[in-house]
């Protein structure tokens, strides 16, 4: 699968609004994309509270972080907008902020090469910006620091899928299923959205049997997540 930017001009761009529009399913407000939801405060990496380095890698991402919240709220404007070039002028806004976060996620490592909250942005700000392989270079790093940490198997299965491997995708979902579940909901929306566009392209990368099978799985999935949600509706909600 190309990894050609969707966000950069001339990418057909109405269908780049509506497919980011799907994919985007995310409540807003700061934070609201963080594989963490902020930077830690005061115990990022291996560095010692207070620490310069510390300091200087946490203000980095925070950064980071607002631009990459700049440009999630550009795409939903740009999905909003009816004229072809204010829609495009709008996603080269937002590919332009998700490559000034990419820069400040990547100083904040640079000085924390423990911060595996950054290493997760990285790959979301790659993944943005139609970088899959090195999205999932840095959700690997991440993951390799906390090989627990939800939000980056959540963001490393949407990856999965938009390279077309299904089979890690559907290994992401069963993964968050048992104790990450509103994770394991969000990506199976993202799952559903990603196959209704991909069923209407003449030229989809994936192997017509290969999206079919996905497609069954997606929607048995979806039967047994609906059967169960009542047991997940008192879940609490997540700080990270």
């Amino acid at each position: 699968m190309s990894n050609e930017c969707i966000l950069r001009p001339g990418s057909k761009s109405a269908r780049a609004a509506a497919v980011l529009a799907a994919l985007l399913l995310l409540p807003t407000g700061i934070g609201f994309a963080a594989g963490g939801g902020g930077a830690p405060g005061g115990d990022a990496g291996g560095f010692v509270e207070g620490s310069s380095r510390q300091r200087q890698a946490i203000e980095s991402y925070q950064k980071g972080e607002k631009l990459r919240n700049n440009a999630i709220d550009l795409l939903r404007g740009a999905a909003a907008e009816e004229d072809a070039e204010a829609k495009m002028e709008t996603f080269r806004q937002a590919n332009n902020q998700f490559e000034r976060a990419l820069r400040y996620f990547k100083k904040a490592v640079r000085k924390d090469r423990k911060f595996h909250q950054a290493y997760n942005e990285i790959g979301f700000a790659n993944r943005m910006l139609g970088n899959y392989d090195d999205a999932l270079k840095a959700y690997d790093k991440a993951l390799k620091l906390e090989p627990d940490f939800p939000h980056a198997i959540e963001y490393r299965g949407e990856a999965y899928m938009h390279l077309g491997r299904l089979a890690d995708a559907k290994g992401a979902y069963m993964s968050l299923f048992g104790d990450e579940r509103k994770l394991a909901d969000l990506l199976l929306r993202k799952m559903k959205a990603w196959v209704a566009v991909e069923e209407k392209k003449p030229d989809s990368p994936v192997p017509a049997d290969q999206l079919e099978a996905f497609t069954g799985w997606v929607q048995e999935r979806s039967q047994i997540a609906d059967q169960t949600a009542a047991l997940f509706d008192g879940e609490a909600p997540r700080t990270w």
